[in-house]
């Protein structure tokens, strides 16, 4: 808003001189370029110009000054102080022959569409259009077209807000105003995301955000790019556009702006499980809307209060609160915020017995649909019926519409919950074959959503936030027994991780990954005396193993074809906990058929799984020697080992049994659980699978490389391997397949996907581009280390460890430390040398494992020493003292 001389006439009362207009056309050219971003100031310094032109009443420069004061109220969001600045203004000027009429009019629309009052803009607006387009003013009618669609696009109506939007940026374009082109993109792409077309609206946003960008309006176009990352299930990315937004609207102090971001971050902490995080948001949100007057705004908190409420147990909390929000909303001309809100009073009312008023909401909310142009609110509609609807073919019915809304849209997520609750109800009416087609084509529509997140930083809080499908497709495939035995198998080994899936299927890593390793073997050298390049290259090698690649695409693999790969194995296999907390367990013993169960998981397991979680810290290993804190030994066997492969393990015979645990659970040492006082681990051979594949390699050894720390004694492994490597790089330059190889070392337990494995002496031993730089085919590798089996990272991210990797070489099987395991020839001494020398008799590595701990058990001295602990002995019982090395294969 830069008024040009001509506007600047007087009109009545007293006549300002020349250079008295001059010197105030001044002042507001200079305000107007701060006013974004120091609303305040041009409030004070407008103060003075107002008592300047206090006899000047009747004259453009008057009506300039206030028109650039509700400018700046509104990018302080006080909306009652721009509507009195701008109609004391079109008061005193000359009807509307004058520029600063449009440009009143237009701040009036654009500070009540602010505010969710999209109906009352409508009337400003084309005030403000019809006098720039008198005008020829391009410009001025790109700034009003865009406030137009967003009004439109709100308010519902007939008017189609697309071409209008489309036809802002073509004039702003031809005017050479970058800003309003970069609106005008914006509102494109909430346009596009009302309809449900994710390419247009990210194609869009990804315009408002070329170029400089002025950092408040930067913010405003991250808000919405937040918005649709996280309806396409990037949560995490969503997360990082609103806090840069977040950090912006501080700044300016912009309430509105932070009440906003609150709510969206609010949103997706609810969907990734984090409840207690998403009601201090909402909360918080709630007070800023509240503070500022924002109806809307705080219609839409409520809205999502009230549905946590409800999980608090709280329905009258609830009821409040959704009542409060359709308040919000009648008051205002938001169609999308009160036909959403209708839907969930519907919900809402039947769960409290309201059944007449949960029908006439759904009915009011139906209605509102209808009469708008978006087919997200359609298919929420649909699946809102689906669930509360009359007749079962009716709730049937609109679940399919619902999910082919969502497959036009091209949201697998959605399309898979409505499938997934279709499937339910079949199930629930006993109609098996529908239901079990269903089941499938959910199935497949999960895996097509899973395989589009490509990062694999972000995937985890994908996958967490599908809970709720995975959920419903776990208990249709559970109720309908044997029909439904393969689904729920399957979706058990659907939850694998992607990214290590194609790598291990075809015994290689993928081409970006073996680019990236010839890239770097000529810098290994060079880069051992600067640890952040290191650790630089292991996080970028750790990001490129698992990163999926849509071309090639992750390798599904059955659970019928997973356990044919091991027919003399029994079966485990383990999911993440569901919504609902059940545990998600598929097992098959030799020559039986597949069994499944959704385990019930009470605060006490949770609290001992979370507790072994933290037992690498040394602080927090009691759980691992301390026999009072040992019960879960007994209690976590009941809930992992279901009760026939209990007795089977406790049977006579060779026991051997492959174990599938998701990434939250590959902490737990299942080995040490017990069944009759007696370990499973010494029972039975256990194999830990990285990923289900429906091959198994063969073991080959040859020729035996093997690398002891130079610091320690090694007495009892000495003792059955006579040549070792004394210097860490000779060792690493020996690896190749077919062999047997072996580390005895330290292992870092820094969070760091990759981990390595050190010397004494600080000297890299091993770490996964060593283990990549060359194939490892069909060798059987030990590393004698702590944590070099275990996983750090997020507790739903890819699993990479040393194993992993070797593994990802094309090692048959790796035996690592799962824990801090002790350097101790009383106890880990004593397995290794057994496990060695059994090893190289021919056995399985697993098998040989066992074998050596068995050993242990039968001949084990009274007591061992506590690593990290001088002086403090333990149990020689403990998990601790033996359970630490573990088997893992493919």
């Amino acid at each position: 808003m830069k008024p040009a001389a001509s506007s600047m006439s007087a009109s009545s009362d007293s006549a300002p001189t020349p250079a008295e207009l001059g010197a105030v056309q001044m002042a507001l050219i200079r305000l107007d370029e701060i006013c974004e971003t120091e609303p305040q100031k041009v409030i004070n310094d407008t103060e003075e110009l107002l008592r300047v032109c206090a006899s000047w009443t009747r004259s453009d420069a008057y009506a300039w000054v206030l028109a650039l004061r509700a400018k700046a109220f509104r990018f302080l969001d006080r909306l009652t102080a721009v509507l009195e600045a701008a109609s004391i203004a079109l008061r005193s000027i000359d009807g509307d022959a004058s520029s600063v009429a449009a440009h009143l009019h237009l701040e009036s629309g654009m500070a009540l569409n602010q505010f969710g009052l999209a109906r009352e803009a409508v009337g400003h607006l084309q005030d403000a259009e019809r006098i720039f387009a008198r005008a020829g003013d391009d410009a001025g009618r790109a700034w009003v077209l865009v406030s137009l669609a967003e009004a439109y696009a709100d308010g519902g109506g007939s008017e189609d807000p697309e071409p209008i939007a489309r036809l802002a940026i073509e004039l702003a374009q031809q005017s050479g105003d970058g800003r309003a082109e970069r609106r005008g993109w914006k509102q494109l792409a909430v346009i596009c995301r009302y309809r449900g077309r994710p390419v247009d609206a990210l194609e869009a946003i990804g315009h408002a955000l070329a170029g400089n960008v002025l950092p408040h309006a930067r913010a405003n176009y991250l808000l919405e790019l937040g918005h649709l990352e996280a309806w396409l299930g990037h949560y995490a990315v969503s997360d990082d556009a609103y806090q840069e937004a977040a950090v912006i609207y501080a700044e300016y102090g912009d309430q509105l702006g932070q009440a906003n971001i609150e709510r969206a971050l609010a949103s997706n902490a609810l969907i990734l499980g984090r409840n207690a995080q998403g009601r201090t948001r909402l909360d918080r949100a709630a007070g800023l809307y509240r503070q500022i007057g924002n109806r809307t705004g705080l219609g839409y908190v409520l809205r999502d209060r009230c549905l946590v409420r409800l999980t608090e147990g709280d329905k009258q909390g609830a009821v409040e609160d959704v009542e409060e929000a359709l308040g919000c909303f009648r008051d205002g001309p938001g169609v999308i915020g009160l036909a959403g809100t209708l839907r969930t009073a519907a919900k809402i009312r039947q769960l409290v017995g309201d059944i007449k008023g949960s029908r006439e909401a759904f009915g009011e909310a139906e209605a509102l649909t209808q009469d708008s142009d978006n087919p997200l609110a359609e298919a929420g509609l649909q699946l809102l019926l689906a669930e509360i609807g009359g007749t079962l073919d009716a709730r049937l019915a609109a679940g399919m519409k619902a999910a082919g809304l969502y497959k036009k849209m091209g949201i697998q997520d959605g399309e898979a919950y409505a499938l997934s609750h279709i499937a339910g109800l079949h199930a629930g009416e006993g109609r098996v074959d529908d239901a079990v087609v269903v089941l499938r084509e959910s199935q497949r529509v999960l895996r097509t959503a899973r395989a589009q997140v490509l990062d694999p930083g972000r995937r985890g809080d994908h996958d967490f936030a599908l809970r709720d499908v995975t959920t419903n497709l776990l208990t249709a495939s559970q109720r309908l027994g044997d029909a439904g035995r393969d689904v729920f198998a399957d979706l058990v080994l659907d939850e694998a991780p992607l990214g290590l899936r194609r790598a291990v299927s075809d015994q290689q890593v993928s081409a970006a990954t073996r680019d990236f390793i010839a890239r770097i073997q000529g810098i290994s050298r060079c880069s051992d005396d600067l640890a952040f390049p290191r650790t630089h290259l292991l996080q970028r090698l750790g990001s490129s193993i698992a990163s999926v690649d849509l071309e090639e695409g992750p390798a599904w693999c059955g659970f019928n074809d997973f356990a044919a790969a091991h027919p003399r194995d029994a079966i485990l296999a383990v999911a993440s906990p569901t919504r609902n907390h059940a545990l998600p367990v598929v097992w098959k013993l030799p020559g039986s058929e597949p069994e499944v169960q959704l385990v019930g998981l009470d605060s006490e397991d949770v609290s001992q799984i979370n507790a072994l979680s933290h037992a690498f810290d040394a602080a927090r290993t009691d759980i691992l020697w301390r026999p009072e804190l040992l019960e879960w030994q007994s209690r976590l066997a009941g809930v992992l080992v279901p009760r026939p492969v209990q007795t089977w393990l406790v049977g006579s015979g060779p026991r051997s049994i492959s174990v599938l645990l998701p990434p939250v659970l590959t902490h737990v040492p299942i080995e040490a659980l017990l069944l009759d006082d007696q370990p499973i681990g010494v029972r039975a051979a256990i194999t830990r699978i990285v990923v289900p594949t429906a091959t198994r390699l063969v073991e080959q050894l040859g020729e035996t490389v093997a690398y002891f720390d130079p610091g320690l004694e090694w007495s009892s492994e000495r003792q059955v391997l006579a040549n070792v490597y004394q210097d860490a790089e000779d060792f690493r330059a020996e690896l190749g397949p077919g062999q047997l190889i072996i580390a005895a070392c330290h292992g870092e337990s820094a969070l760091r996907a990759e981990g390595s494995l050190v010397a004494a002496s600080g000297e890299r031993v091993l770490d996964a581009i060593d283990l990549l730089a060359q194939p490892l085919s069909n060798s059987v590798l030990v590393l004698e280390a702590c944590f070099a089996g275990r996983y750090m990272g997020p507790r739903t991210g890819e699993p990479l460890n040393l194993a992993t990797v070797s593994l990802l070489s094309g090692a048959a099987s790796v035996v690592a430390g799962l824990f801090a395991i002790p350097a101790s020839d009383r106890c880990t001494g004593v397995i290794v040398a057994e496990l060695v020398a059994t090893l190289l008799e021919g056995y399985p590595a697993a098998e040989a494992l066992r074998r050596a701990r068995e050993r242990y058990w039968r001949a084990r001295p009274e007591v061992v020493g506590v690593p990290g602990k001088p002086g403090m002995t333990m149990c020689s019982s403990a998990p601790w003292a033996w359970a630490g090395l573990c088997a893992y294969s493919r």
